[in-house]
């Protein structure tokens, strides 16, 4: 008799006899940042502070000393920041013309005056679109933007600059 004659049948396993973790509602393997609550400050209450574990990503003590300085003014300008190996990358050249003949500026402009439309409706603001500091892209399923941009209220509103993100 050879082996294989001799082993016992497979049982067949029916998909619902064993719970697998991984495909369960509750269980997220990739889940998705929390939903931003509008007209929240998302720095508020919060205070600077270097993170010791980025020193090992950067391969001189100069470069890392430089990305602790952008990340404070980042942090203290309310705005995001490249951090290596996030997954996130800066945008360099805002000036660049895509596909459909619009530059990245022109675009993230769009996108950001959506945003301060939708603020000014839900929440009664009267926010207006200065321009663009800085963008970082992320691929996850579809793009995702961090726009860091200037608004100021309607003139005769309250005219104090804001950042927005």
């Amino acid at each position: 008799m050879t082996e294989q004659q001799s082993s016992p049948p497979m049982k067949i396993q029916d998909v619902d006899e064993e719970e697998d973790d991984r495909y369960s509602d509750t269980h997220d393997p990739y889940p998705l940042d929390p939903m931003p609550e509008w007209d929240v400050d998302s720095y508020e209450g919060r205070e600077y502070e270097s993170d010791p574990d980025h020193r090992e990503l950067f391969s001189d003590e100069e470069r890392y000393e430089q990305y602790r300085l952008d990340k404070r003014k980042a942090f203290h300008s309310k705005g995001f920041i490249y951090i290596p190996l996030s997954g996130s990358y800066p945008i360099k050249d805002l000036e660049e013309i895509g596909y459909d003949n619009k530059t990245t500026r022109e675009k993230m402009t769009n996108l950001t005056n959506l945003c301060i439309k939708k603020l000014n409706e839900t929440k009664g603001k009267t926010v207006e679109f200065v321009h663009i500091v800085r963008v970082f892209k992320r691929w996850a399923a579809a793009w995702k933007s961090s726009i860091t941009f200037m608004a100021r209220r309607v003139p005769g509103q309250g005219g104090d600059i804001s950042r927005g993100l």
